[in-house]
Parts: structure tokens; C-alpha cells; sequence
């Protein structure tokens, strides 16, 4: 156990269930968009230790925190292959090593007493982390705000469960808003790539009998892989599968905003789509709508009591909460 301010602990995004949300020292995620005052207390940090990390362009913020080549605090990497550390960064002390040998012999020393200005350091990181995990949100007008249906999913989802996420912008309200625990296990596409949700969800539940796999998709996502349903009840087994349908490719259109103001996009990202409700019990699976906050609850409750076969919840989720973090600035087409 971490000492309270002893140091604080970050999380790569693909990895959440390293360390517990709810722990004093957590300090928030490192990944894609971190929020910036979460960021800017980081960067206050006097020593970084990259544990079981090779660090990439999203992790180091572009490249700028650690800033490559010199980072602008001193950096502390361990890896097991000697010839990734130091490939890109300039590393102060190089640690060849397997991570879980090196925590071992950690916890093996006894841990000095952290100052105060350091303890006040982490309480404050832990803070802001805290401040961003509060279920809090807009009410939208186009759709439900997808942050309340993951808020929700911590009375729902089981500490032992696996927990699986698609690549989109969906995913910024479950890192945001789902406390993760360490008991539980995290699968997500490094790379961004469309489509690996639902068959990690079927491949978690086969290799983990009575433990509860829980996929998030978005409708992209689903509409590339989310056949797999019919592996699922072929091998009777019952993933629960959160559906954010927000009728387009969200994450293209928001980097289209960016870089490219003021210009229409929708012609190109979004989707004319099923009626995925009707698509899931075409499977066998079990499928329950959610069109407003109201609907959220009972359809977790009854999604989450069906045990027999593969469940959809369809969350038909506003396109103007682009993410998280982020709202659309076009309008939407007529």
C-alpha cells in the first residue's frame, strides 16, 4: 500500500485498473485529452518513474510532458527491453527489469516520510481527479449526455468484472465518470482501431466463467463487429454490451472541428442506422432502449438481470457532447 502523500500515481489510459480511482494518491489518468487542470498540476511533479511504460505520443501529451528529447524533470524508466528506454526521451536512470520485479523490491524498503509541501502536492492532484470523477453533467437536448449512463454503471458493474471499451469518443465519459478498481480487468485497442469491444467482451466472458464482461461500443464500433452477438449465444455465454449511438463517427467529426472550422463534415461521418433494439433480439440477445436520463436505471437493472444471454442497451446519446470534455460547435444538420 502507497503511503498517503507519499507520491502520486497516474494510470496510462488503456490501463485504469492499475490503481485504484478511489485512492488517495491517484492522481488521474495519462492519456489522450487530459483535462487541463489536471495536467498543468502534473507537470508541478519533481520526479517522474514510468513503471511498465514505454511512453508514446498520447502519453506524453505530443511529446511535451515528459517533452522529448530532454524532459523538463528528472525521468526515472523501466522496461523490460533495454532497447526501448531511452529511444526517445533522455532517461536519468534506465531500468532494464521486469516492472513487477522492481515493485517488489520497493515495497521490500520502507518508504521515507513525505514533506508536507509533498503531501499537499498529492492531495491537491487527488482533488482535481476527484472534482472530474463527480457525476456531474449537462443536460442535452439532442440525446442523453453518455457520462450519466457510465456514472451509473458503478451501481452496476461488478468489482471482478472485465470491463472492455471500443475505440471512439464514447470512451472519454467512461475514463472520465467510472471509478475503476484494481480488481477489475481493462481490454482497449491501443491504437485507436474501430471494432475490438464486443468480441474482447465474448472472449472475457468464455475465459472467465461467472464473472461479469462488460463492452462499451459506440454505433461506428458496432456496426463493424458486433455480430460477434451471435458467437456469444452460440457459446452461451451473456457479455452486456452499452450501445452509444450518437448516429456518426464522433471522433472524426470533432478532429474535422478542429482543424477545420467552420467547414460541414456530417455528409462524410455520419450513420444511417438500424434499429439496434430489433438488431440485438434478431440475435436472441436481450435489448433494452434508453431515450432519456430516466430510462437509465431501469434499463441497467434489468440488463444486468439477464444471465442467460447476451445483452444490448441501446443509449441513444447526444452528438453535441462530443466527449467528455468537449461539445460539438457545429450545428446539427436538419
Amino acid at each position: 500500500m502507497t503511503p498517503p502523500g507519499a507520491a502520486a500515481t497516474s494510470t496510462k489510459q488503456s490501463r485504469p485498473h492499475l490503481f485504484d480511482a478511489t485512492h488517495p494518491n491517484y492522481g488521474g489518468y495519462m492519456g489522450i485529452r487530459v483535462p487541463k487542470p489536471l495536467i498543468d498540476e502534473m507537470k508541478k511533479a519533481d520526479l517522474m518513474i514510468c513503471l511498465g511504460e514505454r511512453l508514446s505520443d498520447s502519453i506524453s501529451q505530443s511529446y511535451t510532458f515528459p517533452a522529448a528529447p530532454q524532459p523538463q524533470l528528472p525521468l526515472v524508466q523501466v522496461w523490460p527491453d533495454a532497447n526501448e528506454i531511452g529511444r526517445v526521451w533522455r532517461v536519468d536512470l534506465p531500468i532494464a527489469a521486469d516492472p513487477h520485479a522492481v515493485i517488489r523490491a520497493l515495497l521490500a524498503r520502507n518508504a521515507p516520510e513525505a514533506s508536507e509541501g509533498r503531501k499537499a502536492w498529492v492531495k491537491g492532484l487527488n482533488t482535481i481527479h476527484r472534482g472530474l470523477l463527480a457525476p456531474t453533467w449537462d443536460k442535452m437536448e439532442d440525446g442523453v449526455n453518455f457520462g450519466a449512463v457510465c456514472a451509473a454503471m458503478a451501481r452496476h458493474i461488478p468489482d471482478d468484472a472485465a470491463v472492455t471499451s471500443d475505440a471512439g469518443n464514447f470512451s472519454s465519459f467512461l475514463h472520465r465518470y467510472f471509478p475503476f478498481r484494481q480488481s477489475h480487468v481493462f481490454l482497449a485497442s491501443n491504437v485507436g482501431a474501430m471494432g475490438s469491444a464486443v468480441p474482447m467482451a465474448v472472449a472475457a466472458a468464455l475465459r472467465r466463467p461467472g464473472k461479469r464482461a462488460v463492452a462499451f461500443v459506440g454505433d461506428g464500433g458496432i456496426l463493424m463487429t458486433g455480430n460477434e452477438i451471435a458467437t456469444a449465444r452460440r457459446e452461451g455465454v451473456a457479455p452486456v454490451i452499452i450501445l452509444s449511438n450518437n448516429a456518426g463517427y464522433g471522433t472524426i467529426g470533432m478532429h474535422h472541428e478542429g482543424r477545420y472550422p467552420g467547414r460541414p463534415y456530417d455528409q462524410a461521418t455520419s450513420l444511417v442506422n438500424p434499429d439496434f433494439v430489433a438488431w440485438a433480439k434478431a440475435f436472441g440477445a436481450a435489448a433494452f432502449d434508453v431515450q432519456s436520463e430516466d430510462d437509465i436505471e431501469p434499463a441497467l437493472a434489468a440488463a444486468f438481470a439477464v444471465t442467460d444471454r447476451p445483452v444490448v442497451v441501446h443509449v441513444r446519446s447526444s452528438a453535441v457532447q462530443a466527449s467528455a470534455w468537449k461539445k460539438r460547435t457545429m450545428p446539427l444538420p436538419v
